[in-house]
């Protein structure tokens, strides 16, 4: 019967043949932690980095981490923060000396601030790839530890070398300027960092996941530089969407202010009540807008990656994410500052539940698998740490 049905073109599965299925497991992060517990272990640290003058801040950062991370588990384990203070106090004295010297190299000369100012550009890749590198050698799940490479050339082309090309259109500005057509100059320019830009962007985001390692493998990132490019020009049409009312809402503000009286208004001296309705028109706007990017940013960096057989799933949501800020931002206003833990824990958890692993097998054959073969990240931890250094990147 069989063979007369193929020879006949009709193919009828057999009835005992199984379906193939879909093997890929989900697994979704957790947050546990709650604003109760977390406000006792914040409140105790802003106060001690009060009376220390800001010395305590490591020691704090370190037991905030502890806690987030142990709250956020994956696959039923938590994560492990494993640092210890001091050289996160290093890192933070060395960025202030950094800053230091160009804040008073500004009351000297103007072109001695010029050369500091290059002089901490020069310093910042280094310091992004120590922090990383910091960050992920000191971050554990399951016994296995995270590890960044030490690629400093790297860092210096994504960082700092590509940013040059941000002043070509600078320079075509100013001869288009030069040869009488500043407009047009101006319409080049914009074009050319509208181009640059997120190119930039997506190749950092590149360089700092394939960077990364956990278990003995490399992180991967399918790195789709047009969709950067989505990102921002969707941005843009966000950006009109809120700056056109609050644009009209403060000219209309300013016109009621003036009429029949254009001495009432001084645009250098302004009123203090004018400032703050300005600034209360425009933030909602500078944050919608930063929710926006950040947002859509934070979704390509995780989808685009991958680790052996794994990928993830970033599922943020711009309404949702926007209302979490703006909650988080009035709550902490109107409690002078007392609503940051609950904040941070909403949107921690927030962030966990819309993050997913996804790939075939289970976690704990991954994790027999980086322990047969050796764990990349555990003779970096046991590097002394005299380089070590977080500045809280």
């Amino acid at each position: 019967m069989h063979d007369e049905t193929m020879a006949s073109g009709v193919y009828l599965p057999e009835l005992d043949v199984i379906p193939a299925r879909d093997t890929t497991e989900m697994h979704r992060l957790r947050f546990h932690g709650n604003a109760s517990d977390y406000f006792r272990i914040w409140i105790v640290n802003v106060a001690l980095s009060l009376v220390t003058l800001g010395i305590y801040s490591a020691w704090a950062t370190v037991r905030t981490r502890r806690y987030m991370y142990s709250n956020t588990t994956l696959g039923g384990s938590p994560f492990d923060y494993l640092a210890r203070p001091l050289p996160i106090l290093k890192g933070r004295l060395l960025t202030v000396l950094i800053f230091a010297i160009y804040a008073f190299a500004g009351r000297i000369a103007a072109p001695l601030q010029a050369v500091a100012a290059l002089m901490v550009a020069g310093f910042m890749p280094w310091l992004i790839v120590k922090s990383m590198m910091f960050r992920a050698r000191y971050s554990s799940w399951r016994g296995l530890r995270f590890y960044f490479s030490d690629d400093y050339a790297g860092a210096y082309k994504w960082y700092l070398g590509v940013y040059f090309l941000m002043g070509l259109p600078f320079l075509l500005f100013s001869i288009t300027a030069i040869a009488g057509h500043p407009g047009l100059g101006a319409l080049f320019a914009f074009a050319g960092l509208t181009g640059i830009y997120p190119w930039i962007k997506g190749h950092q985001q590149e360089w700092m996941v394939e960077n990364h390692h956990f278990g003995g493998k490399s992180f991967h990132f399918d790195s789709a530089i047009g969709n950067y490019y989505s990102v921002y020009i969707k941005a843009a049409g966000v950006a009109l969407v809120w700056f056109l009312p609050c644009f009209a809402l403060v000219s209309a503000a300013t016109a009621l202010i003036t009429k029949g009286n254009p001495q009432a208004f001084n645009p250098r001296m302004p009123s203090p009540y004018f400032i703050l309705a300005v600034y209360a028109v425009m933030a909602p706007a500078y944050l919608g807008v930063w929710t926006f990017v950040h947002t859509r940013m934070t979704n390509l960096l995780y989808n685009q990656a991958q680790l052996g057989q794994y990928r993830f799933r970033s599922t943020l949501a711009y309404w949702p994410m926007l209302g979490l800020y703006l909650g988080n931002a009035l709550a902490v206003l109107f409690t002078i500052g007392l609503a940051l833990p609950w904040a941070r824990v909403r949107t921690a958890r927030y962030r966990a539940e819309h993050l997913e692993v996804l790939g075939e097998g289970d976690l704990s054959d991954f994790v027999r698998d980086a322990f047969a073969h050796g764990d990349i990240g555990a003779t970096a931890t046991e590097m002394d740490s005299l380089l070590g250094i977080d500045i809280g990147l």
